[in-house]
């Protein structure tokens, strides 16, 4: 070979390397793992039980719900009887990727109420059971205010079987103000305040992504004897509180009271910059 077409296929290799063609789009497709956590959760509700003795972190699940909430909320079902759809109220959703009680719409056939307040997550969950005459979606900021109005207006029962709360602000207030009487309570809590602390944040305060935010598990467990309800447990990631009505179930065993644990890898929210108080709601 001469020079010449030595030196040519130089420079075509160098530009052909230069040149290279755009990266794939990355392929797109349904997780295998959703199905098979499905598949799990839906023999759960078929009635396998939890072993006996130890406290409900062996139910933990996550199919739909941000950490193991699916599974937790079909032993809980199991354990006070109740078979078959109910009815659920759920807000602070989202679109509705992660939220409680996605899988009781989506695959037992459950009616119930969604609210969001964000445009752009709602705009999205309204599609999502536009065609789904079961679920109601409703656009709105929960208050301690208008808490009652809403579900009055969504034709909410009185005794629903789930009602799930996460606004990452007053929680507290609007389970305080909440006169409906569901089976299941889910509220998130604060686990980065001691678990016995009986401390909530000033009304009408918003999440800012630090740790100032909701009311510490102790003063949600006071809170919940007032109105009727015990603790039954708390998830791995110390994030929801599930309260279950006292006439329902069987004897509970004790449930674990946990610290924050996000991801499952001990990560907390960043400090309050501003500084803000918390109200000992034992001191009134």
């Amino acid at each position: 070979m001469s020079r010449e077409r030595q030196l040519a296929r130089r420079v075509v290799h160098r530009v052909k390397t230069r040149i290279r063609p755009p990266a794939p789009a990355p392929h797109r497709e349904t997780p295998r793992d959703y199905f098979l956590a499905q598949s799990e959760l839906l023999h759960r509700y078929a009635g396998r039980p939890v072993p006996p003795g130890i406290d409900l972190t062996p139910a933990e699940l996550r199919v739909s719900s941000q950490n193991g909430e699916d599974g937790i909320i079909a032993e809980i079902m199991r354990r006070i009887g109740h078979s078959g759809p109910g009815y659920f109220v759920e807000f602070g959703v989202e679109s509705g990727i992660e939220a409680n009680c996605v899988f009781l719409a989506d695959a037992l056939g459950w009616s119930g109420l969604l609210i969001e307040a964000d445009p752009e997550f709602y705009s999205r969950l309204e599609r999502r059971y536009r065609a789904n005459p079961r679920v109601r979606t409703l656009q709105s900021f929960v208050t301690p205010e208008n808490i009652e109005r809403l579900l009055d207006e969504a034709g909410a029962p009185d005794e629903p079987e789930v009602f799930s709360i996460d606004i990452d602000s007053d929680d507290y207030y609007v389970w305080e103000q909440l006169e409906r009487r569901p089976k299941l309570l889910i509220i998130e809590y604060n686990g980065q305040l001691p678990v016995d602390a009986m401390l909530v944040q000033q009304r009408g305060e918003t999440w800012r992504a630090t740790d100032y935010y909701g009311a510490s598990l102790g003063a949600l467990e006071a809170l919940g004897r007032q109105k009727g309800y015990r603790l039954v447990h708390t998830d791995l990631a110390g994030v929801n509180a599930f309260f279950v009505r006292d006439d329902l179930g069987e004897q509970w065993p004790e449930p674990p009271r946990r610290s924050t644990n996000f991801f499952l890898i001990g990560y907390e929210h960043p400090p309050d910059a501003d500084g803000r108080q918390y109200i000992d709601v034992a001191a009134g």
